[in-house]
């Protein structure tokens, strides 16, 4: 794991592809290279992983590169639950709901990933009212598709049809 420098990710990946990533989609340029500059961008390799129990989730991170697996921590084993894309967040449910962590994170691929502080979040708030609202909409889109997500994963599961039936 290392530490990448803001500007070089704005330079290498470039404002139109990071625009296009559904936890920044709609924020300005601006606000985008603000939350770069201000958070903390680490590079993954494959197989590289973030293991993280009982601490207090602090801060979350948003996938600008690669894919992350999560597998969550049940009894005395760890569970796959679901993969994390580009442009996905990790963590923002633990940290707005100040549950501590029960999980780690390992890269599939090369990966990545911007950490925003629960601090640079609340920042975002103070000094873009209107761009933190959006990016809170773009945060509850991705938060409402993994529970619809996981309620049709526990409904296959019990044998509910997903889909109505003629």
């Amino acid at each position: 794991m290392q530490t990448v420098d803001a500007k070089a990710v704005i330079e290498t990946l470039g404002l139109d592809y990071l625009r296009g990533l559904p936890s920044f989609s709609a924020l300005e340029d601006s606000v985008i290279t603000d939350l770069l500059r201000g958070g903390t961008i680490i590079k993954l390799a494959r197989g590289e992983y973030i293991a993280r129990y009982d601490e207090v989730a602090a801060d979350f991170q948003i996938v600008l590169r690669g894919e992350l697996a999560y597998y969550k921590h049940c009894g005395d084993h760890d569970v796959l639950t679901r993969h994390f894309r580009q442009g996905e967040q990790v963590g923002f449910d633990e940290m707005i709901g100040l549950v501590n962590r029960d999980g780690t994170d390992v890269a599939t691929q090369e990966s990545l990933l911007l950490t925003i502080s629960n601090e640079q979040f609340f920042e975002m708030h103070v000094r873009y009212p209107a761009e933190f609202g959006i990016f809170m909409l773009n945060l509850a889109r991705e938060l409402s598709r993994e529970i619809e997500m996981l309620e049709d994963v526990i409904g296959e599961g019990t044998g509910w049809e997903s889909k109505l039936s003629a």
